[in-house]
C-alpha cells in the first residue's frame, strides 16, 4: 500500500510544498519513495520504518 505526498503531509502535520521540496532538494530527510511518471509514492511499511527509526534516533541521541 502506498500514499502521496499530501497524505504524508497530513500525517506529519507539514505542509505538502514541505514534502514536494524534500523529494528534489533533500531526499534524505524523507522515507524512500518511488517515482510513477510525476507522481511520488510513499509504500506504508517504509514511512512506519522510517518514522520508528526517527524516534529511535531522537532517544538515543538525547
Amino acid at each position: 500500500m502506498y500514499i502521496n505526498s499530501k497524505q504524508l503531509a497530513i500525517r506529519w502535520g507539514i505542509a505538502p510544498s514541505t514534502i514536494a521540496s524534500d523529494v528534489t532538494r533533500n531526499p534524505s530527510k524523507l522515507p524512500p519513495f518511488i517515482r510513477l511518471g510525476r507522481a511520488i509514492r510513499f509504500p506504508v511499511a517504509e514511512v512506519e520504518a522510517w518514522e520508528k527509526q526517527q524516534l529511535t534516533n531522537t532517544q538515543t541521541s538525547r
